[in-house]
């Protein structure tokens, strides 16, 4: 009898510790945002973030002048589901033979609305125009080495059932587990930290789109006009150091987009706007050093009037939460070289409830 109590005992603290993994211990991957890359405001205009934040805030250089938030609905509602797994999050679970299986639409849970206010300086334009924008984005397809995946979620899974749940707490009840687990919450995060090694995709395709409109006179009663855009993005990530014991994973990353925009915030001699069409085809590629990533991003830009956009990048996680950015080279113009210089530091904010089971 003893025995089995003590089978029981395992196997219940195992549940109970085990059901929850804060995901917001994951570092943030989230270097802009679509409402930015529509205005053509931000450090890197080709990227596939991972996210692990319920918010994310992104401020550029003139700070208070050039602003955006960006929202995961999946951590703000229905946060008390009991299918809100790590191994359904991020697609990867065995079926009922015991085989592992992969959902390469898992990462629509990933999809994204954000918001943008900037204050931007426009070709044939005085002074500033306060712009508004409004983006969305989701992983359409994703798929990662199963092995690995699964591997990394048994670690955490062994890590965890080191935390033993006293007896003379079991029998009081799920309240009591649940509040003895909130009270180990740093130890287990501590327990978490090796398994917190970013695991990417080896393929990822991301769509998004966007809209923004600017005040023509910066009035309400001067009218507005109006930019849209859509575009598709793939990541293909290789690890570097396969096998090493560092605490990060090394990746190398290549990136291909395909964009279309209608851009409306455009004037003639006249003082008249005009709507310009446009087709955007262009490649990245980062080095992934743990918390530092070097990126070199270019896009050729064809349709009433022909660009190209030429950008060195670099990123730097101070923390789990925090990041910046900055990006150094030509923009799109066709006037002259308008050369790019962008500073963005973005926060991850785990508001809402970021915890799902293991």
């Amino acid at each position: 009898m003893k025995k089995l109590l003590s089978l029981m005992v395992i196997v219940v603290n195992s549940f109970c510790i085990a059901q929850n993994v804060d995901l917001s211990q994951f570092t943030l991957s989230n270097p802009s945002s679509p409402a930015f890359v529509l205005v053509e405001e931000t450090p890197t205009a080709i990227y596939t973030p991972d996210n692990f934040k319920a918010l994310a805030l992104h401020a550029l250089d003139n700070f208070g002048e050039s602003f955006s938030i960006e929202a995961t609905p999946y951590f703000l509602i229905n946060q008390e589901s009991k299918n809100r797994t790590y191994q359904k999050y991020i697609g990867v679970t065995k079926n009922d033979s015991g085989e592992l299986k992969q959902n390469p639409f898992s990462g629509l849970k990933t999809t994204t609305i954000s918001l943008a206010y900037v204050d931007k300086e426009f070709n044939g334009l005085a002074d500033e125009r306060k712009t508004y924008s409004i983006g969305a984005r989701t992983t359409l397809l994703r798929f990662y080495n199963k092995e690995k995946v699964h591997k990394n979620t048994e670690a955490m899974a062994t890590a965890l059932s080191n935390i033993v749940v006293p007896q003379s707490v079991l029998i009081q009840g799920e309240e009591a587990i649940q509040n003895y687990y909130n009270e180990k919450q740093d130890e287990i995060n501590a327990l978490l930290k090796p398994f917190e090694k970013t695991i990417k995709p080896i393929f990822r395709l991301d769509a998004a789109a966007g809209y923004s409109t600017m005040f023509k006179e910066n009035s309400i009663s001067s009218g507005t006009a109006d930019r849209i855009g859509a575009w598709l993005t793939s990541e293909t990530s290789l690890i570097l150091n396969e096998g090493s014991d560092a605490k990060t994973n090394n990746y190398f990353n290549l990136f291909v987009t395909a964009r279309y925009i209608e851009d409306g915030f455009n004037m003639n001699t006249n003082e008249d706007f005009f709507t310009t069409y446009y087709r955007d085809f262009g490649g990245k590629i980062d080095f992934e050093f743990g918390k530092l990533t070097f990126g070199y991003e270019y896009i050729s830009r064809n349709g009433t009037f022909n660009s190209e956009r030429s950008v060195g990048n670099i990123s730097y996680s101070i923390n789990k939460d925090i990041s910046i950015s900055g990006g150094f080279g030509k923009d799109f113009s066709v006037t002259d070289d308008n050369l790019l210089t962008i500073f963005g530091i973005h926060w991850g904010l785990n508001t809402g409830n970021s915890k799902v089971k293991l």
